[in-house]
């Protein structure tokens, strides 16, 4: 299941980092529109429909769409499937994970007064390891994070934003209105004002990991004990300083490898914020919750506390559907409570289940200090569970995101197509040369358009006449006429010392074996002699591009300024239609198409002639007995290597014959292959409609975007006296284009 996750963790984060920039861009619409708006040549009626309505909700929408693909991030990410324990104080939530994990008092603290734990711990099955990672706060985390949040429960309107700050800082001895949650709160924050000596050498610059042993644990994760508090010693609290902590051990029973058991601090404890800290760490670290309920005299029915209780863990359970798959209840049954027991599950059952056992949630049974019980009252039914739900639950939040993604994206979209109404509205009434622009950029379009069909028109000219390519021709020849000098000059060592080789070969091999080698020799020779038309098929691409290119430039005004042609100009004209900020994907693409053009003897035409060579072999097999037969069997004289040499000759013209025939014959020509590349290039280039699998609006609105972008360049001294109101028109309309282009991306990463 962990390694399903893992390999859907790519596509989760291309979605998160698409709304990200949806949500930049938002930004940048507004700012756009703020200042069009503002301007004088955009008329108050016009201007009253240029904003974007309820943009802080919009962008809150866009927040929540990257919170929940967030958090399903992180469950993709997790190495471990998570359990996180949570519970009131003394409900025995630290006994059961002792019992999980084999850990002690040490490490994770119990009591029997009050609260215990003070940070969320992370404990996880590590065989080979056994030691505890604190990720400490820096000086400004905890100010921000720890005391600001005391100073807003309080209702201070100050907060100390340094530790000398703090250090000094004069807390009332009692507040004017003295409820009693807001005493105990400042209770405590003068507590850890007075504590600050104990934990400030642990607050860095920056934050920092610190790796301490097992047994030295406790004092930075568990708040002081009774007795300490009450003694006249100062009381250390070096836990402050600590955010999380990481607990490797190896489990008693490791039947589950990859198994991680979250600490979290009991719910209804006062330090300021925990609940909603609580909630936040349910939704990215954990895969299910076990809500502990001790049977004991004073907690043998259900709470209004636990109803809150549950109803925070609800919160955190996102889009899972079934409340029941998130949180199983756990009934802690102490020795000598088992009288209490049955009341309690039968209270449970009333209050949350409507009378029926496990109508909603799952009710286990254990006694949380005995390690056999948790297994298997909890962690087997529990693990069991998980196998056949864990799937379903993954593929609810996924689900659950994209829900959400969807319905802000059409809210988006429907917000950008009254915008662009109202633009146009804004164009009408301003009379300024915007519409211009596009009429340029649609001119610019057919006159490419023009001349592209043109030089289409000329290269099927030259496929469909029946005459065969005079340059073609030539360059075959040429190669051919190397190929046979080749040949004739001896194979390339010279006619006497090719028949002396022979004959000395004859008499250690024999004749098979010189035969061979030569053979296999002369059929790679050829077919590498013949490749040397590539260079003849590169110089006819590149001139193609050239063509392609010039003809871009002539229209493009100052824009393409570089010294190259062909495949330099067409890579500048690449890269300006990639600019980030005002892309081009279908006009860039049809461009790179071209530039990725190749025609290569080896690759492309190679294979379809290597039947020309197959008369260069000793042997064949007869058709009639399968067997093989020889074609040529020398003497083993001098007169058989003189022989065996004419043979070959022989053998070798022909097949170099043959290709050359082939090739002369050939339906693959480089006047083909350019024509039919051109012909789609133009195709793409002019012609491509929206909605592609780009996303792109299509040829003509980006042939509209790519004038607004570079219109100075193309059209250098048209547009020199523009107005300022044009220039703003114009980055509203193209960050609109790219908003639109961006949702569709999320869409398809999605």
């Amino acid at each position: 299941m962990l390694d399903r996750r893992r390999a859907r963790l790519p596509e989760v984060q291309a979605v998160i980092t698409n709304w990200r920039n949806v949500d930049q861009q938002l930004i940048s619409l507004s700012s756009a529109l703020d200042l069009l708006r503002n301007h004088p040549s955009v008329l108050p009626d016009a201007a009253a429909g240029l904003a974007i309505p309820q943009f802080t909700e919009m962008r809150a929408q866009v927040a929540q769409v990257i919170e929940q693909y967030t958090a399903v991030e992180a469950r993709f990410s997790r190495d471990t499937v998570n359990i996180g324990v949570s519970g009131s104080a003394r409900m025995g939530k630290s006994t059961l994970l002792q019992s999980i994990s084999g850990l002690g008092d040490e490490q994770i603290p119990t009591g029997r007064d009050l609260p215990v734990t003070a940070i969320r711990s992370r404990i996880y099955n590590s065989p080979d390891l056994r030691r505890a990672v604190l990720r400490l706060h820096s000086p400004e985390s905890f100010l921000d994070e720890v005391i600001k949040a005391y100073h807003l429960e309080l209702g201070f309107d100050q907060w100390p934003t340094t530790l000398d700050e703090f250090r000094t800082w004069n807390y009332p001895a009692e507040l004017s209105d003295p409820k009693p949650d807001k005493v105990s709160l400042l209770a405590r924050l003068r507590d850890i004002h007075a504590a600050l000596w104990s934990y400030e050498q642990d607050l860095c610059r920056a934050e920092r990991e610190m790796v301490v042993g097992l047994d030295h644990l406790r004092q930075f994760v568990a708040y002081p004990t009774h007795e300490s508090q009450h003694s006249t010693d100062p009381v250390p609290r070096r836990y402050l300083a600590v955010r999380d902590a990481r607990i490797d051990c190896a489990f008693p029973h490791a039947e589950v490898d990859r198994l991680g058991i979250i600490d979290l601090p009991g719910l209804g404890e006062i330090a300021a914020g925990a609940e909603s800290h609580h909630v936040t760490g349910l939704r990215h670290e954990v895969d299910v919750v076990l809500l502990i309920k001790k049977a004991s005299e004073t907690s043998a029915f259900w709470t209004a506390a636990d109803a809150q209780a549950l109803k925070l863990l609800d919160l955190a359970r996102g889009s899972i559907r079934n409340r029941g798959d998130f949180v199983y209840l756990v009934v802690n049954t102490p020795k000598g409570a088992e009288s209490l027991a049955d009341p309690l599950r039968a209270h449970i059952t009333h209050q949350v289940n409507d009378g029926q056992p496990g109508k909603y949630f799952t009710v286990l049974d254990t006694d949380a200090a005995e390690p056999e019980s948790v297994r298997g009252g909890v962690l087997s039914p529990l693990l069991t569970a998980l196998a056949a739900r864990l799937p379903v639950m993954d593929e609810e939040c996924l689900a659950g995101a994209r829900e959400a993604a969807a319905g802000t994206a059409a809210g988006i979209e429907l917000m950008l197509a009254d915008l662009t109404t109202a633009m146009r509205s804004v164009r009408a009434a301003s009379g300024d040369v915007t519409e211009t622009i596009a009429d340029q950029a649609r001119k610019l379009r057919e006159d490419l358009a023009i001349e592209l069909n043109a030089l289409v028109a000329e290269l099927r000219a030259r496929v469909m006449a029946d005459e065969d390519d005079p340059e073609y021709v030539s360059a075959i020849k040429a190669v051919y006429g190397d190929v046979v000098a080749w040949i004739e000059g001896g194979f390339g060592i010279g006619a006497e010392t090719w028949q002396a080789a022979a004959f000395r070969a004859f008499g250690t091999d024999g004749s098979g074996r010189y035969a061979d080698e030569q053979i296999n020799r002369i059929r790679v020779e050829i077919g590498n002699r013949f490749a040397a038309l590539d260079t003849f098929y590169s110089g006819q691409i590149e001139r193609t591009r050239r063509d392609v290119g010039l003809i871009l430039r002539r229209h493009c005004g100052d824009l393409l300024t570089g010294a190259g042609e062909g495949t330099a100009l067409l890579t500048e004209l690449a890269d300006l239609l990639d600019n980030p900020r005002n892309p081009c994907p279908a006009l860039h693409q049809a461009v790179t198409g071209l530039l990725a053009l190749r025609m290569e003897y080896r690759s492309h035409l190679h294979p379809l002639l290597r039947p020309q060579l197959d008369g260069l072999r000793m042997q064949y097999e007869d058709p009639r007995t399968g067997r093989p037969v020889a074609v040529i069997v020398p003497e083993l004289t001098e007169k058989g290597a003189r022989d065996l040499y004419v043979n070959f000759t022989h053998l070798a013209e022909n097949a170099a014959h043959e290709v050359r025939k082939a090739l002369m014959a050939g339906e693959m020509t480089p006047v083909m292959v350019t024509y039919a590349a051109v012909e789609h290039f133009v195709d793409a280039f002019i012609r491509s409609g929206a909605s592609n699998e780009l996303g792109s609006p299509g040829s003509e609105r980006e042939f509209e975007r790519f004038a607004r972008a570079y219109r100075d360049e193309l059209w250098p001294g048209a547009y020199q006296g523009i107005a300022e109101g044009n220039v703003r028109y114009d980055r509203v309309m193209t960050l609109i284009d790219t908003l639109y282009g961006t949702l569709a991306e999320a869409r398809r990463a999605a």
